[in-house]
């Protein structure tokens, strides 16, 4: 595929398609950091529909994130990282949908989400956290039906506030 700097093109969407002088798109985009020197992000197409791997960089020139295209779906792993090099996300897709299990981290390196999906639905075990480790949310989803810790407010008792006077 031919590969266009993205300051040479002008590729948008139109009606779901990425068109250049309203044709369908076929070629790798990449755009240039500041300085002209780095990639920040590259993204092929194939007849308007995003094909193949897709990156974005840092400014550091650190990987920031890379995931697939197949025909405008997204396949296979996404996977990405923080500045400093540690993971962020590891998710996996099929045909368009979350498949699997699929994992959050903060910037800490604290896991703050493992949820599981099956055809874009949650599936299975889900767990959630809040950043200091303490679970936020802990539930399994069975038959479309959600049992367990869904995550909750902390409330105040009407009551209680109402007679302290």
């Amino acid at each position: 595929m031919p590969a266009f700097e993205a300051t040479t093109v002008h590729v948008h969407w139109q009606n779901g398609l990425a068109v250049d002088n309203d044709q369908p798109f076929t070629g790798v985009v990449y755009t240039l950091a500041e300085n002209k020197k780095d990639t920040v992000e590259i993204v092929g197409f194939r007849d308007g529909k995003e094909q193949g791997e897709w990156k974005r960089f840092y400014e550091n020139g650190k990987l920031a994130e890379k995931r697939f295209f197949e025909n405008g779906q997204k396949v296979g792993d996404l996977t990405a990282w923080w500045p400093d090099g540690t993971l962020k996300m590891a998710y996996h897709f099929d045909d368009g949908e979350y498949n699997g299990v699929c994992r959050e981290w903060g910037p800490t390196g604290l896991l703050l989400k493992e949820m599981t999906y099956k055809n874009g639905y949650e599936d299975g075990q889900q767990k959630q956290f809040y950043d200091n480790g303490k679970v936020k949310a802990n539930y399994i989803i069975i038959a479309g039906r959600r049992y367990g810790l869904l995550g909750t407010k902390n409330c105040v008792n009407a009551t209680d506030s109402l007679f302290k006077q």
